[in-house]
């Protein structure tokens, strides 16, 4: 028999029900402050269809910019976004009828989209890329069941056929798509980016775990680069030059123009070029590599300067110095001579580079000494990269400096036995337009480095404000190569060149131009010289306070002889171009 206090007892479990209950709504109300407010975007983006544990999230590759002289950006390569098609079969009832559908629009074989669309079991099925705006408002419009559109991001490059070579392109490694050649290829890890990552806990059934732990990586997208290329000298530059080996019927050429104090590349063009966005359509893929970096070849005449800085700069020869020239010199079993087999008696130094004299080469060479003529060849940085920010930069090869015998000193003194590239000539002639300071020539002005966690939201075409960090290059003193003296002086013995001299044809009524000619043969894979030359003329200006020095080189001209009736016309005209686009006023009447 139970007690009366136990029939009297009041029941608890009324009250203990409605406590939990009221508990349970407030932990609702707080867990969806917690999913509607707090952590939205989080599981906004796991709303969104994505079903595995990590999320990619993919970052916009960085693009590359150039100036005009009024400094306002252009881009030279960005991102375009186009629309992409593709289908999940298993959500396809009828694909026959979808796949003669979408054949009209698309022009693909009916055929092959059948076979794609027929894949009962497939979650996802890329149909086309790159589709025109067109082509998708006229797919929408057949509302066909399991066809969806989404956005993909592809390398654009705007401005067409000047400076392939600079920029590179985007190719794939394997899988993978990645930064080629030129920019692309050099700066690589910082124009990709950061990914980020959304990283969730799931249960043993594969759904997310709400109350589980939960953590956001956003992703840092690439760096930005600002080129020290000017937009308007670029497309001048590659014109003259796609001119020039039309009509003198090259095979290619090159043309860099670089400011001397500082070693900004101000334009660089090679010719043939390439359309980085057509890359694949190339057939010989040497086309990919930079010749003004790439190309190593025996520069001929153009080195004589470089010998005379060395004598000069060590003392051993003035610019009046004299030494008598008798046409050719034997070497053992060797006899070099003159390139025009002249012989031109009592001549000066100056002499020597305005007429082009082998033997006075030589002759400097010699003053100087075999051991200081090859620390002078070094210290203005042949045999070495320059370091530029490009890919397949080569580091010539001037290892005949090393070996006994005075024959390959003689050979070298006037460019041949030796190879160079473009660029090492351009950064040895800005030594003797400075005041005799080597300097590293460089292609990027700034990095605009973008901030990890500034995109507001997680989807991509939310990017949100980013506030780049911004890196701007400081122009780099490599060595003093030579005194200021010894470049002055050398200075004026170029202008006499140009003045006097074999490259009349470089000038520009009203300045003061220095600069020399090269005439050099090529080399023959079985031993000695062949036919074929090439043409370089490298020189600078306004002798007094140079704004720039400049390389013409056209491979292999086929209806002249001589640099001078080449590439010094070349120089004259696009030196005329930079003194008015520079505004630079006349030294003395024309």
């Amino acid at each position: 028999m139970k007690s009366r206090h136990q029939y009297n007892k009041p029941n608890q479990r009324p009250r203990f029900l409605q406590g939990a209950i009221i508990l349970f709504a407030v932990l609702i109300v707080v867990r969806l402050g917690d999913l509607q407010i707090l952590n939205y975007k989080f599981y906004a983006a796991l709303a969104s269809g994505q079903q595995s544990i990590f999320r990619k999230l993919f970052p916009l590759r960085g693009s590359i910019f150039t100036r005009e002289g009024t400094g306002e950006l252009y881009p030279l390569a960005t991102n375009q976004e186009m629309s992409l098609i593709y289908a999940v079969p298993m959500e396809i009832d009828n694909p026959v009828q979808t796949a003669e559908k979408l054949a009209v629009v698309l022009g693909t074989d009916e055929e092959e989209l059948f076979n794609k669309l027929n894949k009962k079991n497939d979650p996802y099925e890329p149909l086309k890329h790159k589709l025109s705006d067109a082509q998708a408002e006229e797919i929408k419009a057949l509302k066909l069941k399991g066809i969806y559109f989404g956005p993909e991001t592809f390398r654009f490059y705007p401005e067409k056929n000047i400076g392939g070579h600079i920029l590179g392109f985007i190719g794939f490694k394997g899988d993978s798509k990645v930064g080629m050649y030129g920019l692309e290829g050099y700066f690589e890890d910082d124009l990709v980016g950061q990914p980020g990552y959304l990283r969730t806990e799931r249960d043993a059934f594969g759904s997310v775990i709400a109350i589980g732990e939960r953590s956001i990586t956003p992703a840092r997208d690439g760096d930005d680069l600002v080129l020290t290329i000017d937009r308007v000298l670029q497309y001048k530059t590659c014109t003259e030059l796609q001119s020039a080996v039309k009509q003198y019927e090259a095979d290619k050429g090159t043309i860099i123009i670089m400011e001397p104090d500082t070693g900004r590349i101000l334009s660089l063009c090679n010719e043939p070029d390439y359309e980085p966005a057509e890359y694949a359509s190339v057939e010989d893929i040497s086309i990919f590599n930079n010749p003004a970096i790439f190309d190593q070849y025996e520069p001929g005449s153009v080195f004589k300067p470089i010998t005379m800085a060395a004598a000069l700069d060590s003392g051993k020869v003035a610019p009046t110095t004299v030494y008598t020239d008798e046409g050719c010199l034997k070497f053992d079993k060797y006899r070099i001579c003159n390139s025009d087999f002249k012989n031109y008696g009592r001549q000066n130094m100056v002499g020597v580079l305005e007429k082009s004299i082998n033997t006075g080469a030589i002759f400097a060479a010699r003053a100087a000494g075999k051991d200081v003529f090859k620390d002078y060849v070094q210290a203005f940085g042949f045999g070495a990269l320059t370091g530029i920010e490009l890919d397949t930069e080569n580091a010539g090869n001037i290892s005949s400096l090393d070996k006994k015998g005075d024959i390959y000193m003689a050979t070298a003194s006037f460019g041949q036995g030796i190879t160079v590239t473009p660029l090492q000539l351009v950064a040895a002639y800005a030594a003797i337009a400075n005041g005799g300071k080597l300097v590293k020539p460089y292609i990027v002005e700034e990095i605009l480095r973008k901030n990890a966690g500034t995109r507001p939201c997680l989807d991509q075409t939310c990017i949100g404000q980013v506030l780049p960090e911004k890196t701007v290059t400081t122009p780099k003193i490599i060595r003093q190569v030579i005194s200021p003296r010894a470049a002055t002086l050398l200075s004026g013995m170029l202008v006499s060149v140009i003045e006097n001299g074999h490259a009349k044809r470089a000038g520009v009524p009203g300045y003061y131009l220095a600069g020399k000619t090269g005439t050099a043969e090529v080399p023959e894979a079985g031993g000695g010289y062949g036919d074929k030359t090439i043409h370089t003329f490298v020189g600078f200006g306004p002798v007094d306070e140079p704004k720039f020095v400049m390389l013409v080189k056209l491979d292999n001209p086929k209806n002249v002889r001589f640099a001078d009736s080449s590439t010094a016309p070349v120089f004259s005209k696009l030196a005329k171009f930079l003194l008015e686009y520079y505004e630079i006023p006349p030294e003395r009447g024309l």
